[in-house]
């Protein structure tokens, strides 16, 4: 069964340029990344070579990475409402390096790639903004990352400049740079709470009226343990938790509720994937199962041709014994597989009750050549002969 996986939209709006605020500490880093030879921005790769073999601390490559990424890509206005199908990060982060021009999907995507080369553990957050005081309850993407064991966020798009009468305005600013939790909720909104990183979230209706959370009257949420268990699970599992936290962090606005909707059929399509996966692997056993009782087939047939030959050229007893004891290992490994192979799908079945018909044939002539051999070994060499004209080929003693 082929599913198609439903991408979510992602509009981005950002808010007219700040003044950069630029500390002393990031002017190395910020100079570093200034400098970046064009060759350099070809790919993930190259770029991280660069900055890795200018800069050492997590902290001052979190910066370049930043600034490279604010200043190299220009917003791209004219698909700003273009919707994509290819949501792959593979293909936007190429795309955005190649045309350097982006929606935030891109920015967030590229600068989170290259924190991942730095060894720095980042994530790309999806949610929603407040702008100007009032909710903007339209799909945004942001970065964060920890860095010496302290979460911030990184928001490379807002960085970058503005949309002034409908064109983009280059205008760095360093103010959504490395910013802390409890600071960047005040503008910030993820769908999902986990990715608030604070030990006291806040629900969408305390966002949508401004009011931030009471540390004091507010219930404990471990959001490190939360996102190490989270990292553990599969996709399906994922998109699963990812519901349940959304839905009960509230729903108080459009893009909640689509991001809601996407969620939905992701849990959809995964557990089709999964029932999909389940079955391809019943039919991978039955196989392994056919496999066996093919070799178990071809070997039996090449046995019965020596036999037919009366066992010449003459083989060591032990040679001829292991031609029937790997006969038996094969079909006792395709017995095993059939008996734990239980299919849903009538094909599947009817297919194994037709395997097992053919293995208890098979079987019979095994055992067959088993009390032939044991007769045969029992005789002495010179008697023998004798034994071919006393039974079939199937082992049975002719009357």
């Amino acid at each position: 069964m082929n599913k198609h996986i439903f991408f979510l939209f992602l509009a981005c709006f950002f808010l007219p340029p700040a003044f950069s605020q630029t500390r002393p500490d990031d002017i190395h880093a910020d100079a570093v990344a200034h400098a970046a030879p064009d060759s350099a921005g070809n790919s993930i790769l190259s770029l991280s070579g660069y900055f890795n073999a200018n800069l050492t601390t997590s902290r001052d490559l979190v910066r370049a990475f930043y600034y490279w990424t604010a200043t190299n890509i220009s917003y791209d206005v004219e698909n700003m409402f273009t919707f994509r199908s290819d949501n792959d990060p593979g293909k936007i982060i190429m795309r955005t390096l190649t045309g350097r021009k982006a929606v935030c999907e891109g920015y967030s995507d590229l600068f989170h790639e290259l924190c991942e080369s730095a060894g720095i553990e980042s994530y790309v957050v999806l949610g929603y903004t407040r702008q100007n005081g009032q909710v903007v309850a339209i799909n945004h993407a942001w970065v964060v990352a920890r860095i010496d064991s302290g979460w911030y966020f990184f928001d490379p798009t807002w960085a970058s400049g503005a949309i002034i009468n409908g064109n983009f305005t280059r205008k760095f600013t360093g103010e959504y740079f490395m910013v802390k939790p409890a600071i960047f909720i005040r503008t910030h909104m993820p769908f999902d709470p986990v990715w608030q990183c604070l030990y006291c979230p806040l629900n969408s209706a305390n966002f949508a009226r401004g009011v931030m959370p009471k540390t004091d009257t507010c219930r404990f949420f471990s959001f490190p343990d939360t996102i190490a268990a989270y990292e553990t699970l599969p996709r399906s599992g994922k998109s699963a938790a990812t519901l349940r936290r959304v839905q009960q962090n509230g729903v108080t606005n459009n893009s909640i509720f689509e991001y809601l909707r996407y969620l939905h059929q992701n849990v959809e399509i995964d557990r089709a994937n999964l029932q999909n996966e389940l079955q391809n692997q019943k039919v991978n056993r039955f196989n392994e199962a056919v496999n066996h009782f093919n070799a178990a087939s071809l070997l039996f047939n090449e046995y019965i041709d020596y036999w037919n030959h009366q066992f010449r050229p003459p083989r060591p007893d032990a040679r001829i014994r292991n031609m029937i004891d790997t006969c038996n290992y094969h079909l006792a490994s395709c017995r095993k597989i059939l008996d734990e192979l239980v299919p849903q799908e009538e094909s599947l079945r009817q297919n194994k009750e037709m395997l097992q018909k053919s293995l208890r044939e098979n079987q019979k002539h095994v055992d067959d050549q088993e009390a032939f051999l044991r007769d045969y070994f029992a005789t002495s060499k010179a008697y023998r002969p004798s034994l071919f004209r006393k039974y079939t080929w199937m082992g049975i003693p002719v009357k």
